[in-house]
């Protein structure tokens, strides 16, 4: 996930930097052509010698160089205590000039960004540097990683669910651990981004204090998961059926019946059906609250 924050520089407003600090960086996309799964925490040793030889190496490589595998040439060490990890042929490192042509697959490069990232950066200054106070003492490896950067998960609940958290905490930066003892919904194993619209709801219409509950926790995931079984009891289609996420609508929504509800495909007039279903079922739950 690249973020910008830096609690010792300015933000830069350019994502693509993606230093949250002098301490670490991510390059948990580099190369883009990755199975989904893979993580370089994994392979941890291995890729620190890769790093340790591309940095060595990057001088002597000339012209179009095409990346092979999981692995490219030009991703290296970016500064000499070898602590952030990054594109070697970015512009950020070459005084703007982008060379990112010369693994042949720059275009990819270019434009690859995780859902995650584009909900970091729609967030103001205030609420990065807020929310990426959680990934303190983790290094480049770790906040690249899924299974340790926190941000994963809690930026798939979306910027509305993180702007309410934000604003009833007034700014007040957090330690990991005493953020998800004060907020046990964010510990859910609930999919967030398959639940960010359910969540969304709740914290626009009522006190973001009921999130601060186990009570809440339990009781969100049960409705979810009856949700879900109502939902899917609307199991056909329809004749003009498209792919979920190719339907026009709330895009939280629609992430919603794709990844929670488990429905790919409907049709435009049934997909409206089930939102106001959807609705319904949540202004009840908001109701017992």
């Amino acid at each position: 996930m690249r973020t910008v924050e830096s609690a010792d520089t300015p933000v830069q407003e350019d994502p693509s930097l993606c230093f949250p600090d002098r301490q670490k960086s991510c390059f948990a996309c580099c190369p883009p052509i990755r199975p989904p799964s893979y993580e370089h925490i994994q392979h941890e040793n291995m890729v620190k010698r890769m790093l340790r030889e591309n940095t060595r190496a990057f001088g002597t490589v000339k012209g179009i160089s095409p990346i092979t595998g999981f692995s490219c040439w030009a991703l290296g060490y970016l500064d000499q205590a070898c602590r952030l990890v990054g594109c070697l042929l970015h512009p950020a490192q070459n005084s703007g000039v982008d060379l990112r042509y010369r693994v042949d697959y720059g275009e990819k490069c270019r434009r690859e960004s995780c859902p995650e990232a584009k909900v970091f950066s729609s967030l103001s200054i205030s609420e990065r540097k807020f929310w990426i106070s959680l990934t303190r003492g983790l290094d480049s490896f770790s906040y690249s990683s899924r299974g340790f950067n926190p941000l994963f998960k809690l930026m798939g609940w979306g910027a509305e669910v993180l702007h309410g958290v934000y604003d009833h905490e007034g700014g007040r930066p957090l330690s990991r651990e005493a953020f998800f003892q004060t907020y046990p919904i964010f510990s859910t194993p609930l999919n967030a981004r398959a639940n960010a619209y359910l969540l969304t709801r709740m914290v626009t219409s009522g006190p973001v204090e009921r999130l601060k509950t186990e009570a809440f926790r339990l009781r969100f995931e049960a409705f979810s998961g009856n949700l879900n079984s109502c939902l899917q009891s609307w199991g056909n289609p329809g004749l003009h059926a498209r792919h979920t996420h190719l339907l026009k609508g709330e895009p939280l929504f629609l992430d919603f019946l794709r990844l929670s509800a488990g429905i790919k495909q409907m049709d435009p007039k049934g997909a409206e059906t089930l939102k106001v279903i959807t609705d319904q079922h949540i202004e009840a739950f908001i109701g017992r609250l």
